[in-house]
């Protein structure tokens, strides 16, 4: 499986170099392209790898742009967008993710 991963997609970290940023993602970008689990989507993936169990954030949402948006919160970018065949993960600060489907659906969750 081909992947595409970005650093700071929309340029909202140009304040801190490329290798802070890639140190606060931790293991989840290594998880998304691990080859054991090319076959398998990615919320299962990332499931069967994390092993705390994930629990989806339904009042979360992600705009056409990756930008988490959370009622009364301040909109979060994304630090990485990482595509994976049909679906795009997004991770931001305080260790919240999203997964975006082909549909334009999305998941999002709290991993840390």
């Amino acid at each position: 499986m081909k992947y595409i991963a970005t650093l700071d997609p929309l340029a909202k970290f140009t304040h801190v170099d490329d290798e802070y940023i890639k140190q606060s993602l931790g293991l989840l970008p290594g998880w998304v392209v691990n080859s054991e689990f090319e076959n398998v989507p990615l919320k299962k993936a990332l499931n069967d790898q994390y092993g705390f169990g994930m629990y989806e954030n339904e009042e979360a949402s992600i705009d056409e742009n990756g930008v988490y948006k959370y009622p009364s919160d301040e909109d979060l970018y994304p630090l990485v967008k990482i595509i994976r065949g049909d679906e795009i993960f997004y991770q931001y600060e305080y260790a919240l993710i999203a997964i975006v489907q082909k549909d334009g659906s999305s998941y999002c969750s709290r991993m840390d």
